[in-house]
């Protein structure tokens, strides 16, 4: 993996015109690009000068859902995962189709809140 610090590497992320800077972050598996959110659009960039963002998915999510998408990345970098509400989200970055669980819990502790997960 060139690199080890996903913090500083993350600084090759320059937000748009407009957007925030990204929430999620994660190499990808063979340690060549990172895969970040930037708002609902997941974007993938390559670890080179001058390389540019390369759009992997639009995350279709209801109106009251944060302004940006907080996720983990599977082993593979095939998949990331998110939650809204009571529902896990399971996104395929190569064709862009989302597969969609319930949460299941006997108990709700913050029951407003999205809970965070990660694979």
């Amino acid at each position: 993996m060139p690199g080890s610090d996903l913090l500083a590497a993350a600084r090759l992320v320059k937000p748009g015109k407009g957007l925030w800077l990204p929430q999620s972050v994660a190499y990808t598996p063979d340690g060549a690009a990172l895969v970040y959110s930037a708002g609902h659009t997941v974007e993938r960039l390559a670890l080179r000068e001058g390389a540019a963002p390369e759009v992997l998915a639009r995350v279709a999510l209801p109106p009251d859902a944060s302004l940006s998408l907080r996720f983990s990345l599977d082993g593979t970098g095939r998949y990331l995962l998110h939650t809204h509400g009571r529902r896990f989200h399971r996104v395929d970055l190569q064709d862009g189709s989302t597969t969609s669980l319930p949460i299941e819990v006997r108990a709700h502790p913050g029951e407003d809140l999205s809970p965070n997960a990660a694979w």
